[in-house]
């Protein structure tokens, strides 16, 4: 299972790495990108056809930029952004996860909960406890607490810090633009529903 590459560049959308801003984001988190804990993330599904791997490199190149016109703390944004969605378990099962560690990685995923401890609920408070393991020299306080609560107003409390608000926003903005069959799909529900409904009172020639 070859997931771990040092040349990170390969699995970053040439998009981004054509941007002008590149180069002085990329100094900010090249050494999480190059971790190979991390680069696991590139086995998480996030949402429909996306890793978490990929969703969190847009998360935290948006939020890099976003902060500059915002006042924000640009290294703050590129990292809490990159780490944000750094949760210990996935939620989707992929065969090559179940393969990875004796699947490690998948190993709650077996398990009933109750409603408010499925993934949307805990995942960011995981995420702010594992990046403290594997990264202890970024701990910071405004990374942790715009990792842990990034999924406001799905959990009750917003972001402390300017650069919180700016990865909430980011965030969701990005999941929903990863949804793109879930649009289509109530686009066409809604125009059937509506032809069904006024169809019987349109006259017919």
């Amino acid at each position: 299972m070859n997931y771990y590459d040092l040349n990170v560049k390969k699995s970053i959308n040439p998009l981004i790495i054509n941007s002008p801003f590149f180069t002085e984001w990329y100094k900010i988190v090249e050494k999480i990108l190059e971790n190979p804990e991390f680069q696991k993330r590139k086995l998480f599904m996030h949402h429909h056809n996306i890793t978490v791997w990929e969703h969190s490199i847009l998360v935290s190149f948006k939020a890099y930029m976003a902060a500059q016109y915002f006042n924000a703390d640009k290294n703050i944004c590129a990292i809490a952004g990159l780490l944000h969605d750094f949760y210990s378990q996935a939620w989707i099962s992929t065969e090559e996860l179940e393969n990875l560690e004796n699947g490690k990685y998948t190993s709650l995923m077996k398990e009933k909960k109750p409603f408010y401890k499925m993934h949307g609920f805990t995942h960011a408070k995981d995420a702010s406890l594992n990046y403290v393991k594997f990264f202890p020299e970024l701990e910071n306080k405004k990374i942790t607490n715009s990792i842990k609560r990034h999924m406001f107003p799905l959990t009750p409390i917003p972001p402390r810090y300017k650069e919180g608000i700016i990865i909430n926003i980011i965030d969701k903005f990005n999941s929903m633009s990863e949804l793109p069959n879930v649009f289509e799909f109530t686009k066409k529900t809604t125009k059937k529903i509506a032809t069904t409904i006024i169809s019987p009172f349109i006259k017919k020639d």
